[in-house]
């Protein structure tokens, strides 16, 4: 399966064409990790998001598992809201490989791509609202079981 492939299956990208979505891609570099490798820690300062091509990776906070990363999977994207500090662990479990995308080159279509940006930032809203739901189902979860 294609990089594109894969990219285009992130809801980050959703109602992007194939020729969008490849000259955002041209700009981004691939990450090869092996098992146990962190992808970033808890606190330190970023400006990367990050799409799982190959592999997989867990989420953990304090040495808790959250949740647990596979191909296609968006993560670190908070760094589009300005979020710059990283708030769990990201760790491989297998051999990975990892699509890179700096801050700047999703800012930099707010003038070169309005279109493309706006449907990116919209996309980004819709991820986000989506995990806040998601979260708050849990919550409510966690408050029927104590």
């Amino acid at each position: 399966m294609s990089v594109l492939n894969i990219v285009k299956g992130s809801p980050l990208f959703y109602e992007l064409y194939d020729e969008e979505i490849l000259s955002i891609v041209e700009k981004c570099s691939v990450m090869s990790l092996e098992p146990g490798e962190a992808i970033f820690k808890d606190g330190e300062n970023g400006d990367e998001i990050f799409l799982m091509l190959t592999g997989c990776a867990q989420v953990r906070k304090e040495g808790v598992n959250l949740a647990k990363l596979k191909k296609g999977d968006l993560f670190g994207e908070l760094v589009l809201l300005n979020e710059n500090i990283r708030n769990a662990d990201i760790i491989t479990e297998v051999t990975s490989d990892i699509l890179v995308m700096k801050y700047s080159d999703i800012f930099n279509l707010y003038e070169s791509s309005p279109k493309i940006f706006s449907i990116l930032i919209l996309n980004l809203a819709r991820i986000l609202a989506g995990r806040l739901k998601q979260a708050g189902e849990q919550i409510k979860d966690l408050k029927k079981a104590s």
